[in-house]
C-alpha cells in the first residue's frame, strides 16, 4: 500500500476514533443531565454510549501505538488535554454508577467531628447527632467503615476544604487520578518503554468513567501508590518508596499486592519502614475503636469488622469465585460435616491466592530492572481480579495502570500486545455489569453478563500464556543452535 494510502488511512481512523470517543461521553452528559441518573431506566443507554466511547478509544490507540509512527493530526498534549478535559466534564454528572461517594462524604463529615467512622455503622442511633444528606444516600448502612486511616484522612481534609457534595471528591479523586498519569509516564520512561503507552490507561473510558463520575478512591490508591514505586525504583535505598506504597495499602489493602514484588526492591530498613507505616496506624486506630473481629466483627465495626462482612457476604460479577462456590454447593458437602459450603470455597480459593502469591513472591526475588518488576507487579493484580470474590469496574483501575508496562517496547516483538489484550478487553465490558441496576425494584446481577466479561478475558489470557511458551521455546532453540 502506498505510504500516502496509509497515511490517509490513519488519519480517518484517528478521526474517526476521536469522534467516537467524544460522541460517547458528550452522550453520557446529555444522559445525565435530561434524566438525572446513568442508571435504573437509562442504563442500557449508558452501556451503549460508553461501548461507543471505547470504540473511539480502541481507534485512536490503533494509530497512536503503532510502533512506527505516522503522520496524526492529534498530538501527544492533545491526546493529553483530551483525557482531563473528558474527567473535567464529567464534574457536571452526579455519580449514580455507584453510591460510594456518599459513604467517602459521610466519613470524612464524621472525622471532621473528631469521630471515628469505625465506631458505629451508618444507620445507628449514635450516628443522628451528626446527620448530613450524604448519610442517606450512603451504602451498606449497616456496616461501618471498610477504609482504612489515610482514606479517612483524605476524606477528612476534603470536607474542611470543600462542602460535602459529589463533585468535590470527583475533583479530589482527579486530582489524585492525575498524578498517577504523571508517575506512569516515569515509570514508563524508566523503563525504556515508550510515554505513549501511558494512553491506554488515561484515554480508557472506564478509567475516566470511574474516577471522574465515580469518585471512586481507587484513584487516591493508585496516585500514592505510583509515586511509592517509582520512587522504589528511582531513588533506591530511600525511605520515601516504602512509605507512600505504606500510605497507599492504608487506603484500601489492595495495595498490598504489591508487596511480593516490591519486597526484593527494598533493603531491610525499607522493609521495617513499610511495617511500620502500616502497622503503627492500624494499632492506634485499633486500641482505640476495636479491631473488628469477635462479636464487633459480626455486628459490622472496628477497624476491619466491615471488610470482613463483605468478604463473607459478597458476591458480585466474579470470574470464577461464584462458579466454583456453587459447583462445592452442588456436592452434598453438608452430608461429610461441612455445615457452610461456602466456608469451604473461602478456605479454597483462599490456599490457592495465597500459594500464586507465594509463587510471585520467590520468582519476583530474581526480578532486575525497572521493566521486569513493573510487569512483575501485575501479576498480583490479575491473580487478585480473577479469584475475588467481588469485581466492580473499578477494582480494575490498579492493573489498568500497570497494563502499559506489558505492552511491547520498541526492542520487543509486536506479540507481546496479547499480554495487555485481555484486560483491556476487560476494561470495555466491565461497563455490561451496571445492567444490574436496570430494574430498580429488583438488582439481579445477570450470569450472561459475567460469561460476556470473563469468556473472552480467560480465552485472551490462555492465548497469552501459549504465546509465552512459545516464545520462550524459540529462544531456546535459537540459544542452542
Amino acid at each position: 500500500m502506498p505510504s500516502s494510502t496509509r497515511s490517509a488511512t490513519a488519519t480517518v481512523a484517528e478521526l474517526g476514533g476521536l469522534a467516537l470517543f467524544v460522541a460517547g461521553f458528550v452522550a453520557l452528559l446529555w444522559l445525565d443531565a435530561t434524566n438525572g441518573t446513568l442508571r435504573d431506566e437509562v442504563v442500557t443507554s449508558t452501556v451503549t454510549w460508553f461501548v461507543v466511547a471505547f470504540a473511539g478509544f480502541a481507534l485512536l490507540m490503533a494509530v497512536h501505538q503503532r510502533r512506527i509512527p505516522r503522520p496524526t493530526r492529534l498530538s501527544w498534549w492533545w491526546l493529553i488535554a483530551l483525557g482531563l478535559i473528558a474527567r473535567l466534564a464529567l464534574l457536571a454528572t452526579v455519580p449514580t454508577l455507584s453510591d460510594d461517594v456518599y459513604r467517602y462524604l459521610w466519613e470524612g463529615h464524621l472525622v471532621t467531628e473528631g469521630v471515628s467512622p469505625y465506631a458505629f455503622t451508618i444507620d445507628a442511633p449514635e450516628g443522628d447527632a451528626y446527620t448530613i444528606e450524604a448519610r442517606d444516600l450512603a451504602n451498606n448502612t449497616s456496616l461501618a467503615s471498610p477504609y482504612l486511616p489515610v482514606a479517612h484522612a483524605v476524606f477528612g481534609a476534603a470536607a474542611v476544604v470543600f462542602p460535602s457534595q459529589p463533585w468535590a471528591m470527583q475533583l479530589v479523586m482527579i486530582a489524585f487520578d492525575t498524578v498517577s498519569m504523571a508517575m506512569l509516564v516515569r515509570l514508563l520512561a524508566l523503563a525504556d518503554l515508550p510515554k505513549k503507552r501511558a494512553l491506554l490507561y488515561w484515554l480508557n473510558p472506564l478509567v475516566i468513567v470511574e474516577v471522574a463520575h465515580g469518585a471512586h478512591l481507587d484513584a487516591m490508591i493508585l496516585g500514592i501508590g505510583l509515586a511509592g514505586v517509582y520512587l522504589t525504583l528511582a531513588k533506591p535505598g530511600r525511605p520515601a518508596g516504602p512509605v507512600l506504597v505504606g500510605l497507599a495499602t492504608l487506603t484500601r489493602p489492595l495495595a498490598l499486592l504489591f508487596l511480593p514484588v516490591l519486597f526484593w526492591q527494598w533493603r531491610w530498613s525499607q522493609r521495617l519502614i513499610y511495617a511500620a507505616t502500616v502497622g503503627v496506624p492500624i494499632a492506634i486506630t485499633g486500641a482505640w475503636v476495636g479491631f473488628g473481629f469477635g462479636e464487633q466483627g459480626d455486628a459490622g465495626v472496628g477497624v476491619f469488622g466491615s471488610a470482613r462482612a463483605y468478604t463473607e457476604s459478597f458476591r458480585f460479577n466474579s470470574a470464577i469465585y461464584q462458579t466454583f462456590e456453587q459447583w462445592v454447593g452442588s456436592q452434598g458437602l453438608d452430608d461429610k460435616g461441612w455445615n457452610e459450603p461456602g466456608a469451604l470455597t473461602r478456605l479454597i480459593i483462599f490456599a490457592v491466592v495465597a500459594l500464586a502469591l507465594v509463587a510471585v513472591f520467590v520468582w519476583a526475588r530474581n526480578t532486575i530492572g525497572p521493566r521486569p518488576t513493573l510487569r512483575m507487579l501485575t501479576v498480583p493484580l490479575m491473580i487478585y481480579a480473577i479469584f475475588t470474590p467481588v469485581l466492580h469496574p473499578w477494582y480494575i483501575l490498579l492493573l489498568l495502570a500497570l497494563v502499559p508496562a506489558l505492552a511491547p517496547g520498541d526492542d520487543e516483538p509486536v506479540g507481546r500486545w496479547i499480554h495487555a489484550a485481555p484486560w483491556l478487553l476487560l476494561s470495555g465490558l466491565l461497563i455490561f455489569s451496571y445492567l444490574t441496576y436496570e430494574d430498580p425494584a429488583a438488582f439481579a446481577e445477570r450470569v450472561w453478563v459475567r460469561r460476556l466479561e470473563w469468556w473472552p478475558t480467560l480465552a485472551a489470557l490462555g492465548a497469552g500464556i501459549v504465546w509465552s511458551v512459545r516464545s520462550a521455546r524459540d529462544e531456546a532453540t535459537m540459544d542452542v543452535v
